[in-house]
């Protein structure tokens, strides 16, 4: 199993999201290593901080697509969301022009991620739970197959 990166404090509860999450604070340290690598040569470092804006795009369309399958009302979440992907792209614009205070970019990123874990998704993953367990309320057999999985 892979290094876990994510703090403790900002695990959800959520299995998949949690994951997810983990991932991304691993790419998160691939894309800085590669960037502040002293080689002069950003080609790896621009490949991985184009994944990772793809996989950030992926995860937040999970994220939506989990609260609008449990009713679950996320407005202002899918707004940050493409508040973040809008700041991301706009830095990957100034990166191949040459303008991009990498290291500023980095600290802000695993900065901001963490804050929208702990404002956005921490609530989202206590809603999903509760939403599961109303669910399985009503679904004995369904509690009892998720007991067994875990």
């Amino acid at each position: 199993m892979a290094e876990v990166l994510v703090p403790v404090e900002l695990l959800t509860g959520v299995a998949e999201m949690d994951d997810q999450h983990s991932d991304l604070f691993r790419e998160m340290h691939k894309v800085k290593n590669a960037l502040l690598a002293v080689s002069g040569d950003d080609g790896e470092g621009r490949m991985l901080l184009l994944q990772l804006i793809d996989d950030l795009e992926e995860h937040f369309a999970w994220e939506e697509a989990a609260a609008r399958a449990h009713t679950i009302p996320c407005d202002e979440h899918q707004r940050e969301h493409a508040r973040i992907l809008a700041f991301v792209r706009a830095k990957m614009a100034e990166f191949d022009r040459g303008s991009c205070n990498i290291p500023a970019l980095m600290v802000f990123m695993e900065r901001k991620f963490e804050s929208h874990v702990s404002h956005f998704d921490m609530s989202l993953g206590r809603a999903l739970r509760d939403a599961a367990a109303a669910h399985d309320a009503g679904f004995p057999a369904a509690r009892q197959q998720r007991a067994d999985a875990a």
